[in-house]
């Protein structure tokens, strides 16, 4: 009786130090600590209007122009690395199905190896 009781104890020590940290929570980014880059209004209306045409078309070969121009203005753009990953989520979705290599041009400019290196920072 004395074994289950001990393991017992053992299981809701373990359980509780669980959830026990000893770094505080990171706080939510707030407006001051979120960084916007210079200019980004302008670029953000041009891509939104890039992303709007790719949805809009049925021909795969504007289909690949639309993409060329997008990749052109993204990479351009003074955008955050994640900034521009997701943009490139949002063209992947329209392009998938109608253009295959559309797809596979926007999934090679993916920032993904700058982001996992933590390079966060607009570009110029």
């Amino acid at each position: 009786m004395g074994r289950p009781v001990l393991l017992s104890a053992f299981l809701v020590l373990a359980l509780t130090a669980c959830g026990a940290s000893s770094r505080p929570a990171a706080k939510p980014p707030t407006a001051s600590t979120s960084k916007q880059c210079r200019n980004q209004s302008a670029a953000l209306a041009r891509i939104d209007r890039d992303l709007a045409a790719m949805g809009r078309t049925k021909s795969a070969a504007v289909m690949s122009t639309l993409t060329d121009r997008f990749l052109l203005h993204v990479s351009t753009a003074p955008l955050t690395n994640l900034q521009r990953n997701r943009l490139i989520d949002h063209a992947a979705a329209a392009v998938s199905i109608r253009c295959p290599q559309c797809f596979q041009a926007l999934e090679a400019e993916r920032p993904i190896p700058a982001i996992r290196a933590g390079d966060l920072r607009c570009s110029s």
